[in-house]
C-alpha cells in the first residue's frame, strides 16, 4: 500500500514511488524510490531501495537501506545496515550498525560504534571510532580518538591530534559482529602534531610529539620534539628532525 500526498511519502508493505520533495518519507515494508529523493525526515524500518540521490535534515536507518546515489544529511543516525554507491555528506553521522560506502564521506563529525568501510577517504573535523572498521584511502581530521574494538584498517592518517587504543570495555552488540580477538589497526602514513599509538602497524608514522605504546610494530618513526616507544613496542628506525 502507497499512501502520498503533498507532504508525506509513506511505503508500507511491498511499495514503489517515483523521487521527489517532501517533508516526511518513511518506509515501513519493503520500498523503492525511482529518482532523487528531498526531504525534512528520511526513515527506514524496513528494506529500502533508493535508485537516486537522498537530500535531507535528518535521517534514521533502523532497517535496511541502499542508496544508488549521494546521501546527503545534517544528522544520520545507522542502527540497521546502510549501503552507499555514491558520497556521504552530513555534519553528524551516527554509526551504531553497519555502514558502506563506495566513495568517499565529508562531514564535521563521524561517531562509530558499529562497523563501517569506506571505500574512498574520510574527511571530518573530529573522528571517534569505536569499533571496527576499513578506509581505503585517507582519513583526514583535527581530532582522531580510535578505540579499536576488532581489526581495522586505513591507508593513511593525518590530523592534529591522533589517539589510537584499544577497547577495554566490551560493546554487547559489536561482539555479534565483530571478531575481536585481533583488535590492531594497520596503516601506510600516520601524520600528526601528536600522535598516541597502541597496537598499532604502520610504515612510518611523524609527529611533534609522538608516544608508541605496547603492541605497536613500526618501521619508521620521524619526530621533531619528543619521542617515548614503550618497551612492548618495536620501532625499526626513529630520527628527529
Amino acid at each position: 500500500m502507497v499512501q502520498t500526498s503533498k507532504r508525506d511519502l509513506i511505503l508500507s508493505g511491498h511499495s514503489e514511488s517515483g523521487g521527489g520533495s517532501f517533508i516526511k518519507v518513511e518506509i515501513n515494508g519493503h520500498g523503492a524510490i525511482h529518482g532523487d529523493v528531498e526531504c525534512e525526515n528520511f526513515k527506514c524500518n524496513g528494506s529500502a531501495k533508493i535508485h537516486g540521490d537522498i537530500s535531507s535534515r535528518q535521517a534514521v536507518i533502523n532497517g535496511s537501506t541502499k542508496v544508488q546515489g549521494d546521501f546527503s544529511s545534517d544528522e544520520i543516525k545507522i542502527y540497521g545496515d546502510a549501503a552507499i554507491e555514491g558520497h556521504a555528506f552530513f555534519q553528524k553521522m551516527e554509526i551504531n550498525g553497519h555502514a558502506r560506502t563506495k566513495q568517499s564521506i565529508k562531514g564535521d563529525h563521524i561517531l562509530l560504534a558499529g562497523m563501517m568501510k569506506v571505500a574512498g577517504d574520510c574527511e571530518v573535523e573530529k573522528a571517534e571510532l569505536n569499533g571496527a572498521f576499513t578506509i581505503d584511502g585517507l582519513l583526514n581530521a583535527d581530532q582522531v580518538e580510535i578505540s579499536l574494538h576488532g581489526k581495522s584498517s586505513v591507508k593513511d592518517i593525518g590530523g592534529e591530534v591522533i589517539t589510537v587504543k584499544r577497547n577495554r570495555h566490551p560493546i554487547l552488540h559489536l561482539d555479534k559482529l565483530i571478531k575481536t580477538l585481533s583488535k590492531e589497526l594497520q596503516a601506510n602514513v600516520i601524520e600528526g602534531d601528536v600522535v598516541k599509538l597502541q597496537y598499532t602497524k604502520a610504515k612510518v608514522v611523524r609527529g611533534n610529539t609522538v608516544e608508541i605504546g605496547p603492541g605497536c610494530e613500526i618501521e619508521y618513526v620521524e619526530y621533531s620534539t619528543d619521542l617515548q616507544v614503550s618497551e612492548k613496542a618495536v620501532v625499526e628506525k626513529s630520527e628527529k628532525l
